[in-house]
Order: structure tokens, then sequence, then C-alpha cells
């Protein structure tokens, strides 16, 4: 068996992102759109690259088959991701929630 991890959020992080990207074929995709959201698209994968490449598929797919060409919010949000991820995102999301509702001082 073959341990992974998460990749780190960084450079090549977003260097990957924007490689993956530069392969969509999609019409109304505008390049750097993802890239912009690498912190998000961290955040959401946990840095997992398999989640990463299910994620950008998965909305790609759903972009052509409801004919806006290009992904969006809705169409990353459609696309259920690993459990671990999804369980990671969680997390996240509920740290972040928690910390927003904290006072200022």
């Amino acid at each position: 068996m073959i341990r992974t991890t998460a990749f780190p959020s960084g450079e090549h992080w977003t260097g990957l992102i924007g490689a993956l990207e530069n392969a969509l074929r999609l019409h109304r995709h505008h390049a750097g759109t993802l890239v912009k959201l690498e912190h998000y698209l961290h955040r959401r994968t946990t840095g997992m690259i398999g989640s990463l490449l299910r994620l950008i598929r998965g909305a790609a797919i759903q972009a052509v088959l409801d004919g806006t060409e290009q992904i969006t919010r809705a169409t990353r949000d459609s696309v259920d991701l690993d459990i671990a991820a999804e369980t990671a995102g969680q997390r996240a999301n509920t740290k972040a929630s928690s910390l927003d509702l904290a006072p200022t001082p």
C-alpha cells in the first residue's frame, strides 16, 4: 500500500490547478478562474490531488451537460467528493463559522 499525503498549499498547488485549468476545453470558461480559487480548492479537497481531479472533472462534465460551458459555483458545489475530503471540509467550515461568530476585540 502506498500512503499519500495532502499537497501543501502554495506555488506547486497553484501550478497544478493552472495545468488542470489549461486542459479544460469549455467554451465559456475564463482562464485563471480556478487559479483564483486556489484557497477554496485546497480547503474543499484538503489538498488531495485525487479529490481535486474529481472536483474539476465533475464540474466540467456538469458544465457541458447543463450547457453553461463554464465552471461556476453551482457546478463546483454539485460535485460530491470522497468521504475524507467532505468530512475535513465540513470541519473546516464549522471552525471558520465559529471564528466568524467570535466577538471582535
